[in-house]
């Protein structure tokens, strides 16, 4: 399968020996292992819901700080993984874990790969979550607003939400940070690059999904006119806002005062008590100013169980 994949995609034969050799460079041979049943299921996590969601979608995550031997000068990266339709992992060495850098590396990689419909990214007050202020969004909110990314920020504290990147990231630390040797940051940019070209032939073997088709895809240079920074609703080229959580108990457990809530942008929002401890899908939108929260049922389709007005402040709305 993962031959024929390749074959598909570039027009190219190769053989058995250059697939095998290709996973095994890339530390992604292992001994087949039984599948395990995880929470996920009984805890409602909107599986359906987020494979439809978009037709592409991208996460990324910080790696470190890390440390070159004998120095305390912090190296960190941005790790970027594509989940579809293609699935490309990029690494970029950045000047610190801030929004500023995560911006810049953005738009030099989406200058050469596409901008993806939705960007699936932890609660990191970098990637604009989790402000100090409530109802409160930062700056990579706006920007991913403004290029029509649509923000999917994952459950706190449950970096398996983030799989894909997350397991990206354990590819990076095994098989470049603790396997190769660097006498300087030059020499990690240097090398880096020869990772992520490795990787990018080994995404190519794996990948079967089909390609956008040309009007779904977006480079930074068809957006050069776009103000990136722009607060005003009415020029946003996405208008909502996705968050998974669970809801968590208040107050002790089978008191009178016990109920389920969650918390949206540092806004605490009050829920059923039978919802505690199961997920649910949440969307601002933007322009009608509301939050709508839902559950995905059994057959893949999310139920309402709660709308609620939502203004968020920083946002321009007139």
């Amino acid at each position: 399968m993962v031959k024929e994949n390749y074959e598909n995609q570039t027009g190219e034969e190769v053989t058995k020996s250059y697939v095998d050799r290709v996973l095994k460079e890339a530390g992604l041979v292992r001994s087949p292992a039984k599948k395990k049943k995880g929470q996920s299921k009984y805890m409602k996590y909107p599986e359906y819901t987020l494979t439809k969601l978009g037709k592409s979608m991208m996460s990324i995550d910080f790696i470190g700080p890390k440390y070159l031997k004998g120095s305390d000068n912090r190296i960190n990266f941005l790790s970027c993984k594509y989940i579809r339709p293609e699935k490309l992992g990029i690494v970029k060495r950045i000047g610190g874990q801030t929004t500023e850098q995560t911006v810049k590396t953005l738009k030099e990689i989406w200058t050469s790969h596409p901008i993806p419909e939705i960007l699936k990214i932890d609660n990191d007050s970098a990637f604009g979550a989790n402000l100090p202020h409530e109802k409160y969004i930062g700056k990579l909110a706006f920007f991913l607003l403004n290029l029509g990314v649509y923000p999917l920020y994952i459950a706190p504290r449950s970096p398996w939400n983030n799989g894909q990147v997350e397991g990206f990231n354990s590819v990076f630390s095994k098989k470049f940070w603790n396997k190769l040797q660097f006498s300087d940051e030059q020499e990690i940019d240097v090398k880096i690059m020869d990772f992520n070209v490795a990787y990018e032939k080994y995404s190519r073997l794996i990948s079967n999904n089909p390609e956008l088709n040309a009007e779904d895809v977006k480079y930074m240079e068809d957006l050069k006119d776009m103000d990136l920074e722009n607060m005003h609703v009415k020029y946003f080229k996405a208008d909502k806002i996705y968050f998974l959580r669970i809801v968590r108990r208040k107050n002790d457990k089978g008191s009178d005062e016990e109920y389920g809530f969650i918390d949206i942008l540092k806004h605490e929002i009050k829920l059923p008590k039978d919802l505690i401890n199961l997920f649910v899908f949440c969307i601002i939108d933007i322009k009608l100013k509301q939050l709508k929260i839902n559950i995905e049922l059994d057959d893949g389709s999310l139920k309402e169980i709660k709308s609620v007005a939502f203004i968020i402040k920083n946002v321009i709305y007139n």
